[in-house]
């Protein structure tokens, strides 16, 4: 097994998967250009394609294990750094509104 080569970031984006174009709903609990751990009530198989539609990116992969209600995607193409960093930054100022 090599090492995970992607650094991850934290996050806590509310998504949609859409597998076979069922939606379900889920959590995007972190994010890297190769792939993201979510979580669902019901989650996808290990090896079962799944779109990842959220506010901040839209994105395919393969489910690609699974522990309970947490499953990582990778990604059938990597994202930009840069798509990760605007992930990111709009999710933190999506979150600092609700201080007010």
């Amino acid at each position: 097994m090599r090492p995970r080569a992607a650094a991850r970031h934290k996050l806590f984006e509310p998504v949609l998967l859409r597998q076979d174009g069922v939606p379900l709903r889920a959590h995007m609990l972190d994010l890297s250009v190769s792939g993201a751990l979510l979580h669902a009530e019901r989650p996808p198989a290990a090896g079962a394609h799944v779109t990842i539609v959220g506010e901040l990116l839209t994105v395919s992969g393969r489910v690609v294990w699974m522990r309970g209600k947490r499953f990582g995607v990778h990604f059938e193409l990597p994202i930009t750094e840069p798509t990760v960093k605007m992930a990111l930054r709009l999710q933190a100022s999506s979150h600092s509104g609700d201080r007010a």
